[in-house]
């Protein structure tokens, strides 16, 4: 790898827009599978795309390890996919989540090199801190078009007053500082309801696609391969989530559902996708429960959805959401779903009709929806069948397409 100076003079068509998108982190969460799927989908005949990101936080909880300089180096899943479909890539190595005021200012100085030696058309940023730093440094520079994408609000976590405040100033800045803001939901609009912030943000639903999306035989027997405890079960109840290892998804609470359920339905399992800081405690949880046999924690899948058909019924049951694109998934799968009614899951699931909303943090209302649908096959195949039809509203090419337009309208400044 060699250190580099962006070259803001590379010979390119004088038509296309130049595009770099801002990110804090680069593991692969649902803000970077937005900025992947944008900078892969956009065409590359109109569009010529660099992203510059943090570092990724990996499974400990600890900074992976970027070079000392602004450069091409650096770790993170959304880098090395990007790299891997020849997309541009800048590391910002003081980018953390964690807040440190020296590597605060060390990383507006870092940004603000990569947008000076860019000369974007279009910054496009995503995620609360790279919204701050970004949206300033940009506004200071010029760049004719900054646009900020509202994944979730920070101020939606549970956390203090006072830190809830401070964070919603922080993102009522952002969208101040940008020329506009794309909400993924209606209710994030709904949420930021500070004076002059709605007139500058357009909801644009977060759209998928699925490549290589395996039948239900095809995706049992790959799990299975990664997980042979699950091999004497393959012709049983299998439900499904897909999340990072976090309080704020709620697999505790799945978990306390399956010691329920499995006393009057012994032949279901329940999987969970994912990896994060809450591993240790769930796995003790199982352990004391004795639930080894119904619960398994597969740790992470790079593209898990493709194995989505694999599941009888898919499971949300987080306390805050932005736009989920697991959800949107799982549609994608005919796969019918249980789901909190929190953040825009209710702008993609309609209740009783394409899969179960529940009430956040009501686990006898989870227990009841998902116990309904584990005894009721015409239910899921009802629930199921709209699901299919449903996810053609959330088609990435319509995001896309919503995107691009947001890009050429440069006159919002």
């Amino acid at each position: 790898m060699h250190n580099i100076r962006v070259n803001s003079n590379s010979v390119m068509a004088e038509n296309k827009q130049k595009i770099l998108f801002l990110i804090t982190k680069s593991n692969f969460g649902g803000a970077q599978r937005y900025v992947y799927d944008l900078a892969v989908g956009l065409p590359k005949s109109e569009f010529d795309v660099t992203v510059a990101a943090g570092g990724a936080n990996v499974r400990s909880g600890t900074l992976a390890t970027v070079p000392s300089e602004v450069g091409e180096g650096g770790t993170g899943t959304l880098i090395d996919k990007l790299r891997h479909s020849n997309i541009r890539v800048v590391t910002i190595p003081s980018l953390e989540r964690d807040i440190s005021l020296f590597k605060e200012l060390r990383a507006f100085f870092e940004i603000w090199q990569i947008i000076r030696e860019e000369k974007p058309d279009v910054l496009h940023i995503n995620s609360s801190k790279a919204g701050v730093l970004g949206s300033l440094a940009g506004r200071l520079l010029g760049v004719p078009n900054i646009i900020f994408t509202a994944h979730g609000w920070a101020f939606n976590e549970d956390r203090p007053k006072w830190q809830k405040l401070i964070l919603k100033k922080m993102h009522w800045l952002t969208v101040l500082f940008a020329h506009h803001t794309i909400a993924v939901s209606q209710e994030l609009n709904k949420q930021m309801n500070w004076p002059f912030a709605n007139s500058k943000i357009t909801v644009i639903h977060n759209g998928r696609e699925i490549k290589n999306l395996l039948s239900r035989e095809d995706s049992r027997t790959t799990l299975i391969e990664k997980e042979t405890r699950l091999a004497p079960y393959k012709d049983d109840f299998w439900s499904l989530t897909i999340g990072e290892l976090h309080p704020i998804k709620r697999h505790d609470a799945v978990i306390e559902v399956m010691e329920e359920l499995i006393k009057t339905q012994p032949h279901t399992r329940h999987l969970i996708i994912g990896s994060g800081e809450e591993e240790q405690e769930l796995e003790i949880m199982i352990a004391k429960r004795n639930l080894g046999e119904h619960v398994f924690l597969l740790g992470s899948i790079d593209e898990a959805s493709q194995y989505l058909k694999a599941a009888d019924v898919f499971i949300l049951t987080s306390r805050s959401e932005g736009m989920p694109y697991v959800i949107i998934e799982a549609l994608i799968a005919g796969v019918p779903t249980v789901a909190t009614a929190v953040g825009g899951i209710p702008e993609i699931i309609e209740n009783g009709q394409s899969g179960l909303l529940t009430p956040p943090l009501d686990n006898k209302a989870l227990f009841k929806a998902i116990f309904e649908l584990r005894t009721n096959p015409e239910l899921r195949a009802k629930l199921a069948n709209k699901a299919s039809t449903r996810a053609k509203e959330f088609s990435f090419e319509k995001t896309l397409q919503e995107t691009v337009r947001v890009y050429g309208d440069d006159a919002r400044r």
